[in-house]
């Protein structure tokens, strides 16, 4: 009887072998599962990654940019002044020039007025 009851025992014992088969299938699928959604939230991440990258290198090429021209237009605002400045001298000495040459028009009107009034009565 000792040999019999472990043959009876065999389709019990084989049914919980093919039940823990079972389980470790559903497993091994859900850990398939799993894998593949960690796989494409990588793939996910990746991509975002190197997109986030492309646009820190643009970013920084805009700044570079942004310098070049803030550097550029300081030397020009610089120069605008030393213009400005030089044409201010010019305006004043042109000023200058022009009262004086008017101051002598002027005596010289007096002086022709003079002369010609000096002439009707003499």
């Amino acid at each position: 009887m000792s040999n019999s009851q472990p043959l009876e025992d065999l389709p019990t014992r084989l049914d919980d072998i093919d039940s823990r088969l079972d389980q470790l299938g559903d497993e091994i699928d859900l850990v398939r599962t799993i894998q593949e959604g960690v796989r494409r939230e990588t793939r996910s991440n990746s991509q975002a990654l190197a997109r986030l990258e492309r646009t820190v290198t643009n970013l920084a090429d805009i700044a570079r940019l942004h310098q070049q021209a803030l550097r550029q237009s300081e030397r020009q605002f610089q120069e605008f002044q030393r213009t400005n400045q030089e044409f201010q001298r010019n305006n004043y000495e042109f000023q200058r020039t022009t009262n004086a040459a008017w101051e002598r028009i002027d005596r010289v009107l007096d002086y022709l007025i003079k002369q010609s009034g000096d002439q009707g009565e003499g």
